[in-house]
């Protein structure tokens, strides 16, 4: 019995030198040349230009593809104002993926220097100097700061209560829509394209509002039109108030 312990010795010296031997070649393997990064693909850019992604992740073409610190690149890219989210992965051996999400304008915040285009979230994408073309509602009455710059949160009660309704529109009631006017949350103005102004009070009981608007305003226009109503108010749990033009 003591030979056999004996004999097993060299046996488990050796398992154990062959088993560094190969945690030694795959660190060598993992950290040569061979995982270098030879391409960064990026997809998913529809305003923001491939190459601008490419410069805001800061790799390097030659870097190990598996020392690229994910979190790191992906806080870089995602400081752009433009970009909502970027997914990064490795694809080995040699190729660093970029799945951009960029962010969506779905309205015009008046400033003082102009319109300031914005997402759902009430993020500053950029300004808009030239205003043709753009079929985006136009939300007034936010307070603006002057060193507002792009991807900075615009979001306040005004504008949060706007954004919440816009969600809730349909595109053909959207289409009607000229202006919110949002300086208190608990009072938003919407200014239709007929030139009427419907009092629409808080952003609650949305859908029943809106509902009424469309079958005033849209459905019955040649009745009821800013030639014949100077505006509507739909403020108090009732039925609405219409205020007739003298």
């Amino acid at each position: 019995m003591y030979k056999k312990r004996r004999n097993r010795r060299p046996v488990i010296g050796l398992g154990l030198f062959l088993f560094f031997c190969m945690l030694l070649a795959a660190y060598f393997f993992l950290n040569s040349a061979f995982f270098n990064l030879q391409k960064i693909e990026v997809r998913g850019c529809v305003t923001i230009a491939e190459d601008t992604v490419n410069k805001l992740c800061g790799v390097t073409l030659g870097t190990n593809l598996l020392k690229i610190e994910i979190d790191r690149v992906k806080t870089k890219i995602e400081m752009h104002p433009v970009i909502k989210r970027v997914h990064i992965s490795r694809k080995p051996p040699h190729t660093l993926v970029l799945e951009v999400e960029e962010r969506t304008p779905i309205a015009l915040v008046v400033s003082y220097s102009g319109y300031l285009a914005i997402d759902e979230e009430g993020i500053f994408i950029k300004q808009m100097d030239d205003l043709l073309n753009l079929n985006y509602p136009v939300i007034s009455g936010i307070s603006i700061d002057e060193s507002t710059s792009p991807g900075d949160d615009l979001s306040s009660p005004g504008l949060e209560a706007a954004l919440q309704l816009l969600r809730l529109m349909e595109k053909d009631f959207l289409a009607n829509v000229a202006e919110i006017k949002a300086a208190k949350s608990y009072n938003l103005i919407l200014k239709m394209l007929q030139g009427v102004e419907i009092h629409f009070g808080e952003p609650e009981n949305i859908e029943q509002k809106l509902k009424i608007v469309k079958e005033l305003l849209i459905e019955n226009q040649e009745i009821i039109n800013n030639q014949t109503v100077e505006y509507i108010d739909l403020r108090y749990n009732s039925l609405p108030i219409i205020k007739q033009k003298n």
